[in-house]
């Protein structure tokens, strides 16, 4: 896929816009379900960098979540608790 339009600009009132690679390649993203915006780009990019910063620096398997460009949460990989197993079944 070498173009992308966009759900709409950075906010729903706006205009789609679009997004495509400069030299004419295949975008280095494949799109799983729906029309993502703006927003939705950003947050998945962020979440990528953070996750991987986190595996290069613990050296452990990391998941992250943002909205609206802010860091909602973060985790790494670690083994749960028997209490923790019980508690979450």
């Amino acid at each position: 896929m070498k173009t992308f339009e966009l759900k709409y600009g950075c906010n729903p009132n706006q205009k789609p816009a679009m997004i495509y690679m400069n030299n004419g390649q295949d975008l280095p993203i494949e799109i799983l379900s729906g029309r993502p915006g703006y927003i939705n780009f950003l947050d998945a990019f962020n979440s990528w960098q953070l996750v991987r910063e986190l595996k290069a620096a613990l050296g452990m398997p990391s998941v992250t979540s943002f909205k609206h460009v802010s860091p909602t949460s973060a985790a790494v990989g670690l083994p749960l608790s028997e209490a923790l197993k019980r508690a979450c079944f």
